[in-house]
């Protein structure tokens, strides 16, 4: 059951992925946003310029979907927090660029002599079949020192998941999607 409801997954998203990128590229000739999915929640994420001249923040969007019925939200917990429940992943021509003390303390790879950063939770409520998006300036996260094609994805906890052991939810990762900057 489990397989079967995999593979309905899989065939979905590629539906989903492939009607939004004729729709939208027919709508506005702009690159589309790319999707990914799981049980409860749907990720999409797009950059709103493709190529950024040197020295000026690179930007991604992050659209999270509720698909779930209902979202129990414990006390102790908030429902689809945005921060800090995401991380954000780079690669650049040199391979992931220079992190900040953000990115460090997100990802769990603190350097010696960076300021431990104060990471409240403020969670956001989505309706069922409601949607947000949120805007992340990656120079917050990252050093773009280097000319050249960038990737970049978001994973989001999915709180409402089963505990996977770890004391956490589960992570979906976005799809990835690129930009180039230009020297």
């Amino acid at each position: 059951m489990t397989k079967l409801r995999n593979s309905a997954v899989t065939v979905a998203t590629l539906i989903v992925t492939t009607v939004m990128s004729i729709a939208v590229g027919a709508q506005t000739g702009a690159k589309p946003t790319v999707t990914s999915i799981s049980e409860n929640i749907e990720l999409s994420i797009a950059v709103p310029k493709e190529h950024i001249p040197m020295g000026q923040k690179p930007y991604v969007h992050l659209t999270i979907k509720n698909l779930s019925a209902a979202i129990a939200c414990p006390k102790d917990k908030a429902c689809f927090g945005l921060d800090p429940l995401y991380r954000i992943y780079v690669e650049g021509p040199k391979g992931e660029p220079q992190t900040t003390a953000l990115q460090r303390q997100l990802t769990g790879r603190p350097k010696l002599g960076d300021p431990v950063l104060r990471m409240d939770r403020y969670g956001v409520f989505i309706d069922p079949g409601k949607s947000i998006t949120k805007q992340y300036d990656l120079s917050r996260y990252y050093d773009f020192k280097d000319p050249g094609k960038y990737t970049v994805y978001i994973d989001v906890e999915d709180e409402s998941a089963p505990e996977t052991g770890t004391g956490a939810g589960l992570w979906v990762r976005s799809p990835v999607v690129t930009f180039e900057v230009e020297p």
